[in-house]
């Protein structure tokens, strides 16, 4: 087999020999490859992994130091989804099942930052579909403070890990805003506080500030105090 590049045609040959009616394993085509590749000299390995870089938008994710998903993992973040699904579609949790109905929650939340650890993008999106549904159990649960922590808790966790993620944070910041200004039960009121200490960048920070403001005119009829709070937490974050 030939692949050409500019910088030449490197030759590769059956990537499945066989030996002995076996094929060759894998660490033994590994070393092939590695050999001849350490036989190269520097600049045309250099533009051979350019034009690599240049033909595989993957291979320039795991460039820039983030991992690239594989099925896997793809797996992985479509099974935590649907965990949440479960955990926001119950009819109705009393305070008896109040403990242990937060219980799983925290666990859920604990699995999502422990994939998020390896695969901070996917993570992060599987935390903001977290953010988006969980408001579906807001009516079907008995409880005085505990949910209102728990949301506390998942939006600091979104926060912190966007952080870690190009682009990320500005998005996960509105959609919280977006989610506390949506919420009639109070149970996302910590957000405005947590945006305030959140260590965003400086152009993040003014990005959400100006969507705290048109937010602020959106809400001033029906909502008079949210309209003023938004109001108050752009003059904060500027």
């Amino acid at each position: 087999m030939e692949v050409t590049f500019p910088v030449g045609v490197v030759r590769f040959g059956p990537m499945n020999r066989k030996h002995g009616g076996r094929e060759e394993s894998e660490p033994a085509l590994r070393a092939e490859l590695r050999a001849r590749l350490e036989s190269w000299p520097r600049e045309r390995l250099l533009d051979f992994a350019v034009e690599r870089l240049l033909a595989e938008p993957e291979l320039r994710r795991v460039l820039a130091g983030q991992r690239v998903p594989i099925a896997a993992d793809a797996a992985l973040s479509q099974r935590l989804r649907r965990a949440i699904d479960e955990a926001v579609g119950v009819r109705y949790v009393d305070w008896r099942e109040l403990p242990s109905y937060i219980g799983r929650l925290e666990r859920l939340l604990g699995d999502i930052r422990s994939f998020a650890e390896g695969y901070p993008a996917e993570g992060v999106a599987v935390l903001r579909y977290f953010v988006k549904v969980l408001p579906r159990v807001f009516d079907s649960i008995a409880d005085e403070d505990e949910l209102a922590l728990f949301c506390s808790q998942l939006a600091r966790v979104a926060l912190g890990l966007a952080a870690r993620v190009a682009g990320a944070a500005r998005v996960v910041a509105e959609e919280l805003l977006a989610a506390w200004l949506a919420d009639e039960h109070g149970r996302f009121s910590e957000v405005p506080e947590l945006l305030v200490e959140a260590e965003l960048a400086a152009d993040v920070r003014r990005e959400v500030a100006a969507a705290a403001e048109a937010l602020a005119l959106q809400a001033a009829r029906k909502d008079s105090h949210k309209s003023r709070e938004l109001g108050s937490l752009a003059a904060r974050l500027r």
